[in-house]
């Protein structure tokens, strides 16, 4: 959510304004409160399409049938005044973030069980929406929002209005280039069928990563001749959407609309492959949680008089129109991400139970009720008895927020164990060295990776600041740990430090370890567990230079079918090879690989990280300051309780990389 531009209202109707959640070609849509307290997303009309009486005509109609629908998997139109001079529509705010946040940002592609509840949760939502004689027209990754009861679809049936408008008649695009099936690109009458369509695409792009028609960011034309002409991109045929799902999908995608699957047969086919496991992992479950309380505890920009501040006929006390909304430009495969933020209070939802069935159908999400009812009460207990006047937590990817020793125990809970030193020194300073992504690197001169995430959800665990500092090499940082560490116990290292003796004794710290890493296997085959043993005779990718390419030598040198190595100077590189079969795997440190394949799922290539490759990597505390040794090593273990250690891996696309426990001088 953005915050509300100089020109925007406070208020529209009897809604407080909180902030702005996007836009579409229809409008402006803002964040609202009820005076009842009761969130709300309020569409805003453009002003140009508001003096179009035919557009007034069917939003009036729309908005009258749109009320009809508001089931379990959809959006309920609450309000709406379609006679001001800016029409307006309320609906019932969904808890919860659209599903392109959670595949691009939060998570990455959802597993086959939950792509088939998505199926189920979406047919459903559709099925409401057609029986109120509306199409929805405008289904998206966007337009689905992933919440602990399911997935819901929002925007329904309004963007309908816009089709007789002067935006038609002057050319303008009414849909979403790659989700709106051919015969709406023709201009032709739709039926449900384009629908049926979009969910074909929403279900791909669920389960590869990318969009299955503008996977490369291609130009409009490009896409639109696509979808018109050529078969969607969905991945190699051994790839993340195979068999069953993968031909229902294409049925979807059928450029005839007659081709398609009706709702009628894609509900019990759905419901049947769904089964009853909880649709989403324990992690994202336990995110999604947070996210609600976050919103729940959100503070507007004061309280207003809602009459006054409301758009009104006069022109002055109307703020200048809302922009246009900025383009949507699909992502290329080599961007680099941009993780979503949101607050890391603690929640421990429980594992979900087995949903029960209604009426013959299984209702995937009703055991996350309760989970969503934990997960919130728990972050509300802490701001209705915090102190803190429910002022905004900083999340794990974003900034530090300085605590000193005020911090309340619910947001807090180790507080009690931060030594003297790190309060008296106003934090605790972190130094990093710029190593390899995804764990640690440097960024525009900012130090990001999984490492900077979870020291930031230590300090809030202890609540204490956090800063970082950048030293060079991996032994300087763990030294300037150390030599700043005499004069205060306030300082620790981070640079991926792998927990040996020899590497304690030479830097003098004690290591606490909080993931592994070590050699992995990037391939076609999806059954490749395993390591060297199992690639004698091949060609093998890696890493140019003589450290790597004689590591693989040296590993493989008891084979009796010598390998071939392929040095390379890029991950990009090794994925071409094997793609062009150059190279039949390419051999890495499982961290920098598996971020490198969850970066590029279109590729279809498989990370295998066997056990015995495994070592534990740690955190540099100097040696003898055991307080501050002991404050880190019982953080590291809150986040592993809470689901955020799990949560950040996911992140950061190496959940193999999780350990059980933190341990202190484990390894070997």
């Amino acid at each position: 959510m953005e915050a509300l531009l100089p020109g925007d209202p406070s208020a529209i109707g009897p809604y407080q304004l909180l902030g702005r959640l996007g836009a579409g070609g229809m409008g402006q849509v803002f964040l609202g409160r009820a005076q009842g307290g009761r969130m709300v997303a309020v569409k805003v009309v453009h002003q140009e399409l508001a003096r179009e009486p035919d557009f007034r005509r069917r939003f009036r109609a729309e908005v009258a049938a749109a009320r009809r629908v508001g089931g379990l998997w959809t959006a309920p139109v609450l309000d709406s005044d379609t006679e001001s001079a800016v029409p307006w529509v309320a609906t019932g705010y969904v808890a919860g973030v659209p599903l392109r946040q959670l595949v691009d940002a939060w998570h990455g592609p959802l597993a086959e069980h939950a792509v088939w509840a998505l199926a189920l949760g979406l047919a459903q939502a559709l099925t409401e929406i057609h029986g109120n004689g509306l199409i929805h027209r405008d289904l998206k990754p966007s337009n689905v929002m992933v919440t602990l009861e399911g997935p819901k679809v929002i925007d329904f049936g309004i963007a309908r209005a816009v089709d007789a408008s002067s935006v038609t008649r002057t050319g303008a695009m009414v849909g979403s280039p790659g989700y709106m099936p051919p015969e709406q690109i023709r201009g032709e009458e739709l039926t449900g069928a384009a629908d049926v369509f979009a969910l074909g695409a929403v279900l791909a792009y669920a389960a590869t990563g990318f969009d299955p028609f503008s996977w490369d960011g291609a130009h409009l034309h490009t896409v639109l001749y696509r979808v018109m002409y050529e078969a969607p991109q969905l991945g190699p045929e051994r790839g993340r959407l195979t068999g069953e799902l993968r031909a229902f999908v294409t049925r979807c995608l059928a450029k005839e609309a007659g081709a398609r699957p009706a709702l009628a047969e894609i509900l019990p086919l759905a419901e049947d492959r769904a089964g009853t496991e909880f649709w989403l992992p324990a992690a994202l479950a336990a995110r999604l949680g947070r996210h609600a309380a976050d919103l729940l505890a959100l503070d507007g920009p004061g309280a207003v008089d809602v009459a006054a501040a409301a758009w009104g006929p006069g022109p002055a006390d109307r703020p200048a129109p809302l922009g246009r909304p900025r383009g949507n430009t699909p992502p290329r495969y080599g961007d680099q991400t941009t993780y979503a933020s949101d607050p890391s209070l603690p929640a421990t939802p429980p594992a979900p139970a087995a949903p029960p069935r209604r009426g013959g159908r299984s209702v995937l999400w009703a055991a996350a009720l309760g989970a969503l009812a934990l997960a919130v009460a728990v972050p509300l207990i802490a701001l209705n008895t915090g102190g803190g006047g429910g002022e905004r937590r900083p999340d794990a990817a974003g900034e530090s927020a300085g605590r000193g020793g005020d911090a309340d125990q619910a947001g807090a809970p180790l507080s009690h164990l931060v030594p003297e030193d790190v309060r008296q020194a106003g934090g605790l300073t972190v130094h990093v060295a710029s190593e390899s992504e995804p764990v640690l690197f440097v960024e525009d001169g900012e130090p990001v990776g999984f490492e900077i995430d979870l020291a930031r959800a230590v300090g809030e665990r202890l609540g204490v600041e956090v800063a970082f500092s950048l030293a060079g090499e991996s032994e300087a940082a763990a030294g300037a740990a150390v030599r700043e560490g005499e004069d205060a116990a306030a300082h620790i290292a981070m640079a991926g430090y792998p927990d040996t003796p020899e590497e304690r004794e030479a830097m003098g710290v004690d290591l606490v370890n909080h993931y592994s890493d070590g050699w992995a296997v990037l391939s076609g085959d999806p059954e490749r567990a395993g390591l060297f043993a199992e690639l004698c005779g091949m060609t093998l990718a890696t890493y140019e230079g003589e450290f790597m390419e004689g590591m693989v030598r040296e590993h493989t040198a008891d084979c009796p079918e010598p390998v071939e190595v392929l040095p390379l100077p890029t991950r990009d590189a090794m994925g071409e090879a094997i793609a062009a079969g150059e190279a039949d795997a390419a051999v890495v440190l499982y961290s920098q690989i598996a971020y490198w394949a969850g970066r590029h799922p279109e590729s279809g290539l498989s990370v295998g990280y066997p056990d015995e490759q495994r070592g534990l990597r740690g955190i540099a505390v100097p040696r003898g300051q055991d307080e501050l040794r002991e404050a880190v090593a019982a953080a590291v273990g809150e986040l592993v309780r809470d689901g955020t250690y799990a949560e950040l891996l996911d992140r950061w696309h190496i959940s193999e990389a999780a350990i059980d426990w933190p341990t202190v001088n484990a390894g070997s």
